[in-house]
């Protein structure tokens, strides 16, 4: 992935994104190795396209600006030497970016209104479940998430159990929307922490639960396939569900001006409306990335090494 953005403000001069969920998917998941490898033949390519897109001629380029974590190490090593080099021939600053706070500056891609701080973010992807106090672009203060699983490990695990191909988390997605049977009491699943009075959360053993009523059903949801459609919409709403009632405990407690999503769970169209309505009755603005800046891609990384600059030697 690599984009070029306008320094006076987040504009998307290019954002171009090479994938290998093709691949992958064969594999059921991510293959580290198999990932390092598309990446290498794929960055300069990718690169080139990116700069021919934007229109800009090098000399025009004020810095270049990486992800340096966290993330799977062989990708990160691939794009960190690349940025460095490439900060080095053209003679540019180099200015490093965390990978999970730029996905929260996707909420800064937009022509309407920024978010006004302190700000209440709620990070959601396969790898962190997170509940993150803004003060300020360059105070954040850690206040909850999940002990075990992130939500989005949860959403896979579970679409693989379900036999769902990957990437499994926007198919149960799917299939929830799709749903069109009644689920038996005897299939809902529990809603892990939902009524502690604490910030943090709990998805491994939503994963396990989901496996059993599966297993005790199995002759069910033999005769009855579409049950699964209707098992899918049960975990996403479960998920949901602590994810939101989680997010207005922060609400509640630290009266921020501002509510932000952010992560790839942030394309979930059940989390997305239903966050967003609570949140309204509660009079707090919320701000929630278009869709296709909210899995991984290029123009966040710029939207945050604008916004919050940490520059490093080549």
């Amino acid at each position: 992935m690599e984009g070029i953005v306008n320094q006076t403000g987040i504009e998307i001069l290019s954002d171009i994104k090479a994938s290998s969920a093709d691949i992958l998917a064969k594999y059921g998941g991510i293959v580290p190795e198999v990932a390092a490898r598309e990446q290498v033949a794929s960055i300069i390519p990718v690169i080139e396209t990116a700069i021919k897109t934007s229109g800009l001629s090098l000399f025009e380029i004020d810095a270049v600006a990486v992800t340096e974590g966290p993330g799977l190490i062989g990708s990160l090593l691939i794009g960190v030497e690349t940025a460095k080099s490439l900060a080095l021939a053209w003679k540019k600053p180099l200015i490093k970016v965390n990978h999970m706070a730029a996905h929260v500056f996707a909420n800064w891609i937009t022509d309407m209104q920024v978010p006004e701080l302190p700000a209440v973010a709620l990070i959601v992807s396969g790898g962190h479940t997170d509940l993150i106090l803004i003060s300020s672009l360059d105070k954040w203060e850690w206040i909850g998430g999940t002990r075990d699983d992130a939500a989005g490990e949860a959403f896979d695990k579970a679409a693989r159990a379900m036999g769902f191909p990957y990437p499994g988390g926007p198919l149960i997605s799917k299939a929830a929307a799709e749903a069109e049977l009644d689920l038996p009491a005897t299939m809902k699943l529990p809603r892990p922490m939902i009524n502690e009075d604490s910030l943090e959360m709990s998805f491994s053993g939503l994963k396990t639960a989901l496996v059993q009523v599966m297993e005790i059903n199995k002759q069910k949801l033999i005769n009855q396939p579409k049950l699964v459609n209707s098992l899918a919409k049960e975990f996403n709403e479960a998920v949901s569900e602590v994810l939101i009632k989680k997010t207005l405990m922060a609400v509640e407690r630290y009266q921020p001006k501002s509510v932000l999503l952010a992560g790839g769970v942030a394309a979930n169209q059940i989390l997305r409306l239903n966050l967003e309505s609570e949140i309204k009755k509660r009079g707090v603005d919320i701000f929630v990335p278009n869709l296709k800046y909210c899995t991984d891609n290029a123009a966040m990384i710029a939207a945050c090494a604008i916004l919050r600059p940490v520059y490093i030697d080549p």
